[in-house]
C-alpha cells in the first residue's frame, strides 16, 4: 500500500510555540468506481512527533486531493493543536470541493499535468467554519463573541444570548471564563432588580467547576436565559462608579473617618474620642439622624447623577 506524502515538514524546523501537521493519505480505488481515501495527520508541538491521528472515509472521486503548503500551515495553527479538529476541518473543506464538482490542472514535480482536487488556505478556513471551530480564543473573536453574548442578554434577546453562547462553548471557550462573565453581568446589569440573579451565576460556575464541558453546557445555557428575561438596573453599578470618580477627582489628603464612626478597642482611643456619640441603631425604635460620610461630602448622593 503506497502512502503518498502531499507535504513533508523537516522536524528540526519546528517551532516549540505553534503546532506543524503533515498530512499523508492514501488512495484506493474501490469496485463501484469511487476513492477510499485514507487521510493521516502527524502532529508536531516540539520536534518530536506526540500524537498520530487516522481517519478514513469513502468519497466519490475520481481525482487525487491536494493541499496547499499555507492551507496546511494554517489548518496546523487554527486547530489549536487538536488532531481530531484538523481532520473535522479538513474533510469538510474536501466534501465542499466535491460539491462544486470541479477540477483544477496541477503541476507534477516529475513534469507534467494532471487534474485534482486543490485544497486552499481559503477552503480550510471554510471547512472549520462549517465544523464551528473557527474561534480563535486568544483573539478578536474571543472578545467579540463575549460582547455580543452580554449585549445580547442586557437587551433581553435570549435567541441571541443563547447563540453566541453556543458560538464560544462549540468552538473551544472554557466554561469557567463564561460563568465568570456571568458573575460580572449579574451584578452590573440585573443588580437589585433581581438579586437571585447573582445566586444564579455562582450557582452555575460551582456547577461548571464540578461537572465540566460538555454536561455544564445546558447549565450555562439555563443561567444566560435567565438573565436575558430578568428585569434590569444599574442603579448600583453607576452608584459605585460615581463613588470611584469621586475618590479620583479628590485632591489633597483623603477626608479622615469621623471620630463617631472609628473603632475603639483601647482606652486611650476611648479618651481620643473614638466611637463617641454613636448611637447603635438597634437600640432605636425610630429613625437615627447620624451623618455617616466624611463632613466634606455631607450631602453626596452617589445614587443621582454627577456633574462632569
Amino acid at each position: 500500500m503506497e502512502i503518498k506524502r502531499i507535504l513533508k515538514k523537516d522536524l528540526l524546523s519546528c517551532s516549540d510555540s505553534f503546532p506543524f501537521l503533515e498530512l499523508v493519505y492514501h488512495l484506493q480505488p474501490v469496485s463501484d468506481g469511487s476513492w477510499h481515501v485514507t487521510f493521516g495527520l502527524f502532529m508536531f508541538l516540539s520536534p518530536s512527533i506526540i500524537s498520530y491521528k487516522v481517519r478514513t472515509l469513502t468519497i466519490g472521486i475520481r481525482f487525487p486531493v491536494y493541499i496547499e503548503e499555507k492551507a496546511l500551515n494554517t489548518l496546523a495553527y487554527l486547530c489549536d493543536g487538536d488532531a481530531r479538529t484538523g481532520l473535522n476541518g479538513l474533510q469538510l473543506a474536501v466534501q465542499a470541493r466535491l460539491a462544486v464538482g470541479k477540477t483544477t490542472p496541477l503541476n507534477i514535480p516529475k513534469g507534467g499535468c494532471a487534474d485534482g482536487i486543490l485544497i486552499t488556505e481559503e477552503h480550510i478556513k471554510e471547512g472549520l467554519q462549517r465544523s464551528h471551530i473557527l474561534y480563535d480564543r486568544a483573539g478578536e473573536e474571543h472578545y467579540n463573541c463575549i460582547s455580543a453574548l452580554h449585549k445580547s442578554m442586557r437587551g433581553s434577546d435570549e435567541n441571541a444570548s443563547l447563540y453566541w453562547l453556543a458560538r464560544m462553548l462549540e468552538g473551544g471557550e472554557d466554561p469557567l471564563y463564561v460563568a465568570r462573565r456571568l458573575v460580572r453581568f449579574a451584578s452590573e446589569d440585573i443588580g437589585l432588580a433581581d438579586p437571585l440573579a447573582l445566586t444564579q451565576a455562582v450557582a452555575a460556575y460551582q456547577g461548571c467547576h464540578f461537572i465540566g464541558m460538555p454536561e455544564c453546557e445546558v447549565i450555562l445555557a439555563q443561567c444566560v436565559v435567565y438573565f436575558a428575561r430578568a428585569p434590569k438596573s444599574i442603579e448600583v453599578y453607576k452608584a459605585y462608579s460615581n463613588v470611584k470618580e469621586c475618590l479620583r477627582m479628590h485632591t489633597g489628603p483623603l477626608p479622615p473617618v469621623p471620630l463617631h464612626l472609628r473603632n475603639a478597642p483601647t482606652r486611650l482611643m476611648k479618651n481620643l474620642g473614638y466611637g463617641k456619640g454613636y448611637k447603635y441603631n438597634p437600640m432605636y425604635k425610630e429613625p437615627v439622624e447620624q451623618d455617616y460620610l466624611p463632613e466634606e461630602l455631607k450631602g453626596t448622593d452617589f445614587f443621582k447623577e454627577q456633574k462632569t
